[in-house]
């Protein structure tokens, strides 16, 4: 049965993923599938002869030119009953061999391809997680977890192991019983392809819908309990629940016809070819009533029999496997387009990347010239700003919402590269190779804060080996974000858990703790995007003097809506529709820009 040639590209690509150790470990598993299909011969053979034996038939030397059994029945019988014995023992234990090695090595390519999927994903640029549905990428993500060791490594190693198999025990029963056997085994052959080509294209109808509907269940479940405050608030319960029955429903019911199809082949073919074996073998001599004749055509009938039975089992699971990876192509593409990705962003131990040290400026920090835009067919987010930081400095970043202060903060940490423009350290260009040292010295207290499902400390500590974190540095992290009486009143301390992002805490806690891990990293650059702003004003004033202590030692970056927070700052920037449109401090903006004054008299009320 052919496969289309976009599958063979597909498995190719799979394969070429592979490191070298795991092809070697394959040719093993198919030489012991060789030796599964040799076995299986020897047994075919012994059988035949045993039941010649036994009918009383004139057996021919079924191994040519060797004679293998002289004496009476008895003599013969015991031997062939001992032989085939001892050969099914054999047969049984290499199979369970052959199957251990598959599923060994089903699990060490699953393994090699999830590792090397999440590897090349983290080492993805920021834009690429943003132009991404998170939802999605995660799912699809799980889909090459779950889906990719069953629905492809697994059908591969038995397709290739069971065509071996088949392979050797056809070759052997045609030597013993001549071209009679391989014309029935060719008729079956056809059988399987004619009605593999018959439901193929329902087998795949059924698993790219049960693929789609499965996805949709995935995402439904995921935006609900996402979203679990606004369902109940809105009263969603019952529209949620009816799209994930219904859905549902009709995914089990694609899944259940995915399952059966491939077994109709086996179900239709195998009655059919023991139906025609005896009547072209066993009928025409009971019809002439000739016993001599039925005597003399029982050996090879079993022998066709038994060989057929022992080739039908990896035969039916072959062309399973084949259906499996037909009908389930769209998930295989899928899976490849991330199997595809290449790292495209360095690492700070990646060869050639200085030392953080090394690229950290000692005069200032400069965004020249920049613009930006998230899409090329978008419109221009950031334009043509220009802005420099003096190291040492504090300075703020201040506008209406969606005027794009977010967005030159990414572009300062290096997480944007602009669409024109550059960023300069002390002058000089930021190349990629230098941007995972320049992160290094940088740490970024976001607006939307997002939080390991972990312990208080891991979350301070966040990326650490828990083993070298020191716990000390910890707890002076929290007391600079205000935060250390709050964890020393909690049960565990420092081992607290706070619930999938940080559920288990209020807002003003939350924004606490990324402060503190902030602070921990003890950073040389400080970004705050709004990093105050579920804050009281008495946590905020603490949090703001203990900026005053720790935030002299580095650079700061301040975005902020509340002008209050903003007071302190060397020089403030005013953003408005990606362009820079005043700057100075604070007293000479309020004289200066009408918008910024507007904005400080209505916060003062």
């Amino acid at each position: 049965m052919p496969l289309q040639s976009q599958t063979w590209r597909n498995l190719r690509q799979l394969l070429s993923e592979l490191p070298r150790r795991r092809l070697r470990l394959l040719v093993f598993v198919l030489l012991a599938s060789l030796l599964q299909g040799l076995v299986d011969v020897f047994l075919v053979a012994l059988l035949a002869r045993l039941v010649g034996l036994i009918a009383g038939a004139r057996v021919e030397d079924y191994l040519p030119g060797i004679r293998v059994f002289g004496g009476g029945l008895l003599d013969q019988s015991g031997w062939l009953v001992g032989l085939l014995i001892a050969a099914f023992w054999l047969a049984s234990t290499i199979r369970f061999g052959v199957s251990l090695m598959q599923s060994l090595l089903c699990a060490d390519v699953w393994n090699d391809f999830v590792n090397k999927v999440y590897g090349n994903l983290v080492c993805q640029k920021y834009d690429f997680f943003v132009r991404q549905r998170t939802a999605n990428l995660s799912e699809r993500f799980n889909r090459i977890l779950n889906g990719i060791s069953t629905g492809v490594i697994s059908p591969l190693l038995l397709i290739a192991g069971n065509l071996v198999s088949v392979v050797a025990l056809l070759v052997g029963v045609v030597i013993v019983l001549g071209f009679k056997a391989l014309a029935m085994f060719v008729l079956i052959l056809c059988a399987y392809v004619l009605a593999s080509k018959v439901i193929t294209p329902y087998l795949r109808l059924a698993s790219k819908q049960r693929i789609r509907y499965t996805r949709r269940i995935n995402l439904l479940l995921m935006e609900s309990l996402r979203s679990m405050r606004e369902v109940q608030l809105y009263s969603a319960e019952k529209y949620f629940v009816t799209r994930f029955s219904r859905d549902g429903l009709i995914a089990k019911r694609y899944d259940r016809i995915d399952r059966l199809l491939p077994d109709v082949p086996r179900l239709v073919i195998e009655p059919a070819a023991i139906t025609v074996l005896f009547l072209v073998g066993l009928v025409p001599a009971l019809a002439l009533g000739d016993a001599e004749a039925v005597r003399s055509a029982i050996p090879s009938l079993a022998a066709v029999l038994v060989g057929m039975l022992r080739i039908s089992a990896p035969l039916q699971a072959m062309f399973r496997s084949v259906n499996r990876l037909r009908g389930g192509l769209p998930q295989i593409e899928d899976a490849l387009g991330l199997l595809s990705l290449r790292p495209v962003r360095y690492l700070i131990d990646s060869p050639g990347v200085p030392t953080p040290e090394g690229v950290m400026p000692r005069r200032f920090i400069q965004l020249k010239n920049v613009s930006f835009m998230y899409d090329p067919d978008a419109n221009q987010v950031i334009q043509d700003i220009n802005l420099t930081v003096p190291i040492g400095s504090r300075i703020a970043l201040v506008g209406r919402t969606g005027s794009g202060k977010s967005t030159l903060a990414h572009l300062l940490l290096g997480l944007f590269q602009p669409t024109s423009g550059e960023l300069l350290l002390d002058g000089i260009a930021v190349t990629d190779q230098e941007v995972p040292a320049w992160q290094a010295n940088c740490a970024f207290v976001p607006q939307s804060i997002r939080l390991i499902d972990g312990s208080i400390r891991d979350n301070v500590a966040f990326g650490c080996d828990p083993e070298d974190v020191d716990d000390d540095l910890v707890w002076s992290a929290l007391e600079a974000a205000q935060f250390d009486d709050y964890v020393s009143g909690m049960a565990y301390g420092l081992y607290t858990l706070i619930g999938e992002n940080g559920i288990k805490l209020s807002g003003g806690q939350r924004q606490r703790l990324s402060l503190a891990r902030a602070f921990f990293r003890g950073a040389k650059v400080l970004v705050l995007d709004e990093a105050t702003s579920a804050l009281d004003n008495k946590t905020e004033n603490d949090v703001m003097q203990a900026l005053d202590i720790v935030g002299r030692r580095c650079t700061t970056v301040v975005i902020a809506h509340r002008l209050s927070t903003v007071k302190k700052c060397d020089l403030i920037y005013e953003i408005e529709a990606g362009r820079i449109v005043a700057s100075g401090d604070f007293a000479s903006l309020c004289d200066s820009s009408p918008s910024f004054r507007e904005m400080a008299l209505i916060e003062e009320g």
